[in-house]
């Protein structure tokens, strides 16, 4: 006897029979909720990510080759490297400083760029006659176009008047607005001669790279002998703090979805062994028919499988569906107040599969639970037969 009429008869029990099981039924529209809620979460889940992090690298960079203190070496072998290789960067000279306008004080880092160099694309069109500030870092000062504000290096100072810490004046020329708070809230930019005279020193103390850099060039720029000691950082390094927190993020919304997810697992068990339960006379009539009854209690285990596992996949189907329809019409949906309104969608294998195998993972083992009553309480169809007689 063939097994697809067994599994089409049950199929069609489930969905049609006047005593079909209610229970299971919310069972299996459970699991279907369950694989495509977790790829709708896990693709908004990681764009959100992803676009925090590329926001956050298009700004920072992906790489920093820092100098342990300020050189003046000529490095036109290191730049010519990353020219050849087609890597945008640029060198600086990095120090944090103290913004001053009328009575209004903030503590501010200032980056003084070579303009000879390749600028990021965040600052192409900025006007570097003054000072190009964060939008919210001009807000706390109270700054407005061409308004002074005095630039003061509290580490440095001239002990001409009496160790006054070294300040100078500048205009605000131009504002910057990134969506990432600490770069809005405490950064500010500048020419390279600028920071050079107020701090007295010529030279640089880091270059900043962007985009991705093969392993073969950081080999290169971290064996690249220099006269002053250096170290190259990457973006994640720099960054460890806000790593961690988003990987620890994503193990927590995984944790939440399978603790909610036991919840459906307790209604396939119950609805299984109801189901059992109602079909016993059934597989008694197939055992009758021929079949034997090893082989149909196998194919009682087998059609579970094959109905978690079709439910699961087209809740997935449908999650990616969900999610192709917001990655295009969310700038309609999202207000004006978010900041990612086309809510970016951020999906790969290890997501679909993840969707796919914990949703199927939990109703298997608890699926199989309910087969091993199942199959301990009936260990013979004989005795169905002496009781219906």
């Amino acid at each position: 006897m063939r097994t697809w009429p067994f599994f089409s008869y049950f199929f069609t029990y489930i969905l049609r029979a006047k005593t079909r099981q209610r229970l299971l039924f919310i069972a299996v529209t459970g699991l279907f909720i369950s694989a495509f809620s977790l790829m709708v979460i896990q693709g908004i889940m990681g764009g959100l990510q992803q676009g925090l992090i590329a926001r956050s690298k298009s700004v920072h960079g992906s790489y920093l080759l820092i100098f342990d203190r300020v050189t003046d070496e000529s490095l036109e072998d290191l730049k010519e490297i990353l020219r050849k290789e087609a890597i945008p960067f640029y060198s600086e000279l990095e120090v944090e400083v103290m913004l001053k306008h009328r009575n209004f004080v903030a503590p501010a880092k200032l980056h003084g760029i070579d303009l000879t160099d390749e600028k990021p694309h965040f600052l192409v069109d900025k006007d570097f006659k003054g000072l190009v500030m964060g939008s919210e870092l001009t807000s706390k000062i109270k700054l407005q176009f061409f308004d002074e504000v005095q630039v003061i290096a509290p580490g440095v100072t001239d002990s001409l008047m009496g160790e006054v810490p070294r300040f100078v004046s500048e205009t605000l020329s131009d504002y910057l607005y990134t969506e990432l708070s600490e770069v809005d809230d405490f950064e500010v930019w500048a020419r390279l001669g600028m920071a050079q005279n107020l701090l007295r020193q010529p030279g640089i103390n880091q270059i900043r790279l962007y985009g991705e850099v093969s392993p073969s060039v950081l080999k290169h720029l971290e064996e690249f002998q220099t006269e002053v000691p250096k170290r190259l950082m990457s973006w994640e390094k720099m960054n460890g703090a806000l790593v961690w927190s988003l990987n620890l993020e994503t193990k927590v919304m995984l944790f939440l979805f399978i603790s909610m997810s036991l919840l459906v697992a307790i209604a396939i068990t119950s609805g299984l062994l109801i189901f059992y339960s109602k079909i016993r006379k059934d597989l008694m009539s197939f055992w009758i028919l021929g079949m034997s009854q090893k082989k149909l209690v196998s194919l009682c285990f087998k059609f579970t499988l094959i109905l978690s596992g079709v439910t699961v996949l087209i809740g997935s189907i449908f999650g990616y569906i969900a999610l192709k329809l917001l990655e295009t019409f969310g700038h309609k949906i999202m207000p004006d107040i978010f900041v990612e309104r086309q809510l970016p969608i951020q999906l790969d294998f290890n997501h679909i599969l993840t969707s796919l195998m914990i949703p199927f993972g939990i109703s298997l083992i608890f699926s199989y639970f309910s087969f091993a009553h199942f199959r301990k309480e009936n260990q013979s169809f004989v005795s169905i037969v002496r009781t219906m007689g």
